[in-house]
């Protein structure tokens, strides 16, 4: 039997997202490969009392935790605000497993948040005929990421939350070994200020039966994203000279927390006076735009930019953009109208700045950054499209 453990790392890197939504240039995952799923339960009261943070830091932390047990294997997976999707080879279940129980351990006593973890057997949605497809999207000169598409995906995610099918398999924090890795997550900028009104957490999916058709809808849509925002630089919701390294205690403290679980408490206290320590140094070295053999400062926030998720695709449109109310009502008009003739679904919240989360394989190109709205922006859009879903189903 072939070795498919490297599937998704020989896969070919298509160069633009407007191939994100192109059905036909996606690949199908190989039969021994897992569809899992993470997500905070109930994470919308978790945001509406104010724990936005908290979940974007564990939905982050379990990619971490899940990259970070076999970094010879690239895994792929899109960050979804209150958890994450991923695809895995057979060869890697047992330890993402354990993995995965140590990120709930991680969510239940560091957070008092509960991570529900479920996964599903490529063969096994095969043998229903439901596809579960992927492509690796060009981010930037040093990073590629996934893509998702087919019916699939949803699917699992619905199983795992109702827990109604005999082919998921459950992870449970208290039924086996618990042991991550949460190396390379970190936490240390400050919320990123709207340029021209908000931050708004954009949520799109086409509803045809015909991938075509869909594809069409995803191109209208881009097309008049540009019409009101302009290029990509225009509604981006990062800038370079913006991002700000933190020495808020609070806002650090989500990343001492992940980081140091397993620590003892005069090594905890380390930890965070030697972030404090490092941002410090990098607030200087930033100023001056001086380099050292670790880190270039002086074009590492652009990377930065760079190398951000502020778009993507995992079977809907899943976007961050600035915008002001004039450009945010125009663009609802659109996708109302769309919604109208039953041509998708969409969900969008405001939100008044963006978090970012970043996952650190090296400070010279290989460091990838999570971007939502500040009080929740996925989640409370995900709201949103859910009940417009429930509505075009009746």
């Amino acid at each position: 039997m072939k070795d498919n453990r490297h599937f998704y790392r020989e896969l070919k890197v298509l160069e633009t997202f407007s191939e994100a939504v192109e059905a036909d240039l996606h690949h199908a995952l190989p039969d021994d490969w897992w569809v899992v799923v993470a997500d905070v339960v109930d994470s919308t009261s978790a945001i509406e009392a104010g724990n936005y943070k908290k979940v974007n830091t564990v939905g982050a932390a379990c990619i971490a935790a899940v990259i970070n047990v076999d970094r010879d294997i690239d895994i792929p997976f899109v960050f979804g605000g209150d958890g994450a999707t991923f695809a895995i080879p057979d060869c890697t279940v047992q330890q993402v497993i354990k993995a995965l129980r140590g990120a709930q351990r991680l969510s239940r006593d560091s957070f008092g948040l509960d991570l529900r973890v479920g996964l599903v057997s490529v063969s096994d949605l095969a043998k229903e005929k439901l596809p579960v497809n992927l492509a690796k999207i060009r981010l930037s000169p040093h990073l590629s990421y996934a893509s998702f598409s087919g019916s699939g995906w949803e699917q699992v995610e619905r199983r795992i939350k109702a827990n109604i099918s005999p082919s998921v398999i459950m992870v449970h924090v208290d039924e086996g070994l618990a042991e991550a890795s949460f190396e390379g997550f970190e936490c240390r900028w400050q919320g990123v200020p709207s340029f021209n009104g908000h931050k708004l957490s954009l949520l799109i999916a086409a509803m045809s039966d015909d991938a075509g058709a869909n594809y069409k809808i995803y191109q209208e849509i881009f097309n008049k994203i540009y019409g009101i925002y302009g290029d990509v630089a225009d509604y981006h919701p990062l800038r370079s000279r913006f991002m700000q390294l933190t020495l808020n205690p609070k806002l650090l403290s989500h990343e001492w927390r992940v980081r140091s679980i397993y620590l003892g408490l005069w090594s905890k206290l380390g930890y965070i006076a030697k972030t404090v320590f490092q941002n410090l140094a990098g607030k200087y070295l930033f100023s001056r735009n001086l380099d050292t053999e670790a880190v270039k400062w002086s074009r590492y926030r652009a990377e930065l930019v760079e190398n951000t998720d502020f778009r993507k695709f995992d079977g809907m449109l899943r976007m961050v953009i600035d915008s002001s109310d004039a450009q945010t009502s125009a663009l609802e008009d659109f996708l109302k109208a769309k919604y109208q003739s039953q041509q998708l679904v969409y969900g969008m919240h405001k939100s008044r700045e963006a978090l970012v989360t970043c996952l650190i394989q090296s400070y010279t190109g290989n460091h990838f950054h999570f971007v939502d709205g500040s009080d929740g922006g996925y989640a409370m859009a995900a709201r949103v499209l859910k009940q417009q879903l429930a509505a075009s189903i009746k």
